[in-house]
């Protein structure tokens, strides 16, 4: 894997595997690496796996099972959650707030937007 310095190494991780998990590479049940292999693999700081699994646990593409490692979630369990929570999480860090996304929801609600 290369990363390319444009956004943090987590989240490039993260996309990795999210991009893994959606084009069925991946399939449910599938055990990712292992936090220690992945650093090692990629010289990179175990901790910055852990945030990116972490970030693939919230969104719902994995599943983390203590002393046994972290698992790809079931499709039902990923679903949209998964994808709009990446896309909410990816208005936010363009700095709109949960104001401002509320506001645009309300917005289409009432057909305005």
């Amino acid at each position: 894997m290369r990363f390319t310095g444009n956004v943090p190494i987590y989240e490039e991780l993260a996309n990795y595997y999210r991009r893994l998990i959606q084009q069925g590479a991946l399939i449910e049940g599938t055990a990712l690496p292992s936090v220690r292999e992945v650093a090692l693999n990629e010289r990179i700081n175990p901790n910055t796996v852990v945030r990116a699994y972490s970030l693939l646990v919230e969104e719902g593409y994995v599943t983390s099972i203590p002393k046994k490692g972290y698992f790809v979630s079931s499709a039902k369990a990923v679903g949209n959650k998964g994808a709009l929570a990446h896309a909410l999480r990816a208005l936010m860090e363009e700095g709109y707030s949960t104001d401002d996304i509320e506001l645009a929801l309300q917005d289409i609600r009432e057909g305005k937007a």
